[in-house]
């Protein structure tokens, strides 16, 4: 154990150069990062099951790692209901503990008004930001308690009426709150480049990323592919990654099957360009819809091929 504490500790403190972190390594969180380049899964492609089923279908196939997911009205557990957060979070430990795989991410979105069509973390309505500082304030919790030492959140989208600088500003503000939370508790938070929001465009995602100290990037190269983005574009970003998701895409569609076992995009210039970049990240195979579940496997033997380890 005290061996393997050593690695990783090695290891993180490799990604906090290339990354320009500030960290505390008597914290038992980010004690809990294994670090490298290694493949992990998503349970959002097992939403119709509860986390603990998705976590064990996840390590029957193969992974040892894994992200879970709580989004509001979609996944697992709503963060609003998240009423006893260490709580569940002790649970989550004990669970992976008891399967053998190891939690390093937990994905999540905030909707506290429960509205059809919310922004996000853009909206101007002051109870739903307070809402969604109380919800991240949970799942950061949870977190910590489940030794996750990070978590992804969604940025928000751009609202109609208002301009698109004055949505970014209004993001970065509710950013700097939820990064603090995050920071006291010793976790690494990162935002989604998802096509649709705030961050879809290198220069808007980098905005937030300079306008919020600490705050890093869940890099996906789906959503690059689907609004035809260059990669060199996106190389800004490449130093604030902090976790990748993956999975196949064309353009304008970020959630393709896999076909004869091939990807529609050359998913090696992607992990060339993060190697080059001495990225330290894990890449968690993101399938989100349980039809897409077949598809799971082909992505990973992908990314092996690749050179990327499951271990």
């Amino acid at each position: 154990m005290k061996q393997t504490r050593r690695t990783a500790l090695k290891l993180l403190t490799a990604f906090a150069l290339s990354s320009g972190l500030t960290l505390s390594m008597d914290s038992s969180a980010i004690e809990q990062i294994q670090g490298g380049m290694k493949i992990s899964c998503s349970s959002l492609a097992f939403s119709d099951m509860d986390w603990k089923q998705a976590l064990r279908e996840i390590r029957a196939r193969g992974f040892l790692y894994a992200d879970l997911a709580m989004f509001e009205g979609w996944t697992h557990v709503d963060p609003s209901k998240l009423e006893n957060p260490h709580q569940h979070g002790d649970e989550i430990r004990r669970v992976c503990e008891e399967i053998g795989i190891s939690p390093i991410a937990l994905h999540a979105n905030f909707n506290p008004m429960r509205e059809n069509g919310f922004p996000g973390l853009t909206t101007f309505d002051e109870k739903a930001r307070v809402g969604i500082v109380q919800h991240f304030t949970r799942t950061a919790d949870c977190a910590q308690s489940a030794q996750i030492p990070l978590v992804n959140i969604q940025p928000g989208r751009f609202i109609d009426d208002r301009s698109k600088q004055a949505c970014l500003l209004n993001a970065i503000r509710l950013l700097r709150r939820l990064q603090s939370i995050a920071d006291e508790r010793k976790l690494i938070l990162t935002f989604e480049n998802h096509a649709g929001s705030i961050a879809e465009q290198p220069e808007d995602a980098l905005q937030l990323l300079e306008g919020v100290k600490g705050l890093r990037l869940d890099y996906d190269p789906s959503h690059v592919v689907s609004k035809q983005i260059p990669l060199e574009k996106t190389m800004p970003l490449l130093k604030y990654i902090a976790h990748i998701g993956i999975r196949n895409a064309t353009p304008d569609n970020y959630n393709q099957p896999i076909k004869n076992k091939t990807m529609d995009y050359d998913i090696g210039a992607f992990l060339n360009a993060f190697r080059t970049a001495k990225v330290n990240a894990y890449i968690s195979v993101e399938y989100y819809t349980p039809e897409m579940r077949p598809h799971i496997d082909a992505l990973k033997e992908i990314l092996i091929q690749q050179g990327v380890p499951l271990k």
